[in-house]
């Protein structure tokens, strides 16, 4: 079981911002619910892949019983994320909310990702999984 490399993980995760944003615009007027929700339970799908995380060919799996990352799991994993997402969509101040708290709540994710030696964010230790290169 091979790790994921930052560049892996944050490649995924760009992809997986895209299609959030996507279905927050196209799916007028419950789009922004729609992107929450996915952001929140993307890691549980597909055996433990988002799409990002298929496209780049990564998976997440729960380290407790090496199966692939359950919704339950995914959800654990993305709350940061989903805060994040959540000050975007807050009426009239939601952009002012997510420059000046959610890319906060991002930017210390990603400094946790890109320094922890166990390539383990916040959100994976709140959820127990890890991000490995999908066979």
């Amino acid at each position: 079981m091979t790790k994921a490399t930052f560049l892996e993980r944050a490649s995924a995760k760009f992809i997986d911002v895209a299609c959030a944003l996507i279905f927050a615009s196209v799916l007028s007027p419950i789009g922004p619910a729609v992107g929450l929700v996915y952001s929140l339970i993307a890691d549980g799908l597909m055996d433990g892949r988002s799409i990002g995380k298929w496209l780049v060919g990564i998976k997440v799996i729960d380290i407790t019983t090496n199966k692939p990352c359950s919704i339950h799991k995914s959800i654990l994993r993305n709350i940061p994320f989903g805060f994040a997402v959540l000050m975007f969509i807050v009426p009239v101040i939601g952009l002012f909310l997510f420059i000046f708290i959610g890319l906060s709540v991002v930017g210390v994710e990603t400094y946790f990702l890109y320094t922890d030696l166990g390539s383990m964010r916040i959100g994976d230790t709140l959820a127990d999984t890890i991000v490995v290169k999908n066979k």
